[in-house]
């Protein structure tokens, strides 16, 4: 009974961009490349999908050409078959593993947004700002408060001039 092995590698590589639309919504977006390593051929997707076809593609492509080498009483029926349980098992396990990991990425998304809610909550009340439930504040009443603190932070600089001016003048007599 021959044994062949035949290797067919991939390299996955996903970037994530993180950004928030005019209305202020969170929106992320995963970009994929994958490469062949053996034929060195690459794409760049958007759809998962779009790797599975590739490695797909790749990997029917060698079993046809394994097959071509005309094997005395393999029935090249029954090795395709076998050759496409591989893409059964991937297909009943893929969304499974994309939910998983879109539902991690939630759970991280609202940890996150969670962490900088505390934090500028924690930001405003040193400052004192009134919180609504929301956390959404009227912009009139924002700018008010920041002119105010304007106004503060230039009459203490005033004063601390004033200070330096006269320390100057009794450091001179």
């Amino acid at each position: 009974m021959s044994n062949d092995r035949n290797i067919a590698s991939f390299v996955l590589r996903f970037t994530q961009e993180l950004w928030e639309d005019a209305q202020q919504e969170p929106h992320v977006r995963w970009r994929g490349h994958i490469r062949h390593v053996q034929g060195e051929e690459e794409n760049r997707f958007t759809d998962f999908a779009e790797a599975a076809s590739f490695m797909q593609r790749h990997l029917t492509q060698l079993t046809i050409d394994s097959l071509s080498k005309k094997r005395e009483g393999l029935s090249q029926e029954k090795m395709m078959q076998e050759s496409f349980k591989l893409w059964e098992q991937f297909a009943s396990s893929y969304t499974n593993v994309m939910f998983n990991a879109m539902e991690q990425g939630i759970k991280q998304s609202k940890a996150f947004r969670d962490q900088i809610d505390e934090t500028r909550d924690k930001i405003f009340r040193a400052w004192q700002f009134p919180l609504n439930n929301n956390s959404d504040f009227d912009d009139d009443y924002l700018n008010k408060k920041v002119s105010e603190l304007q106004n503060q932070v230039n009459q203490l600089a005033d004063r601390v001039k004033a200070l330096e001016k006269k320390l100057s003048e009794m450091e001179q007599s």
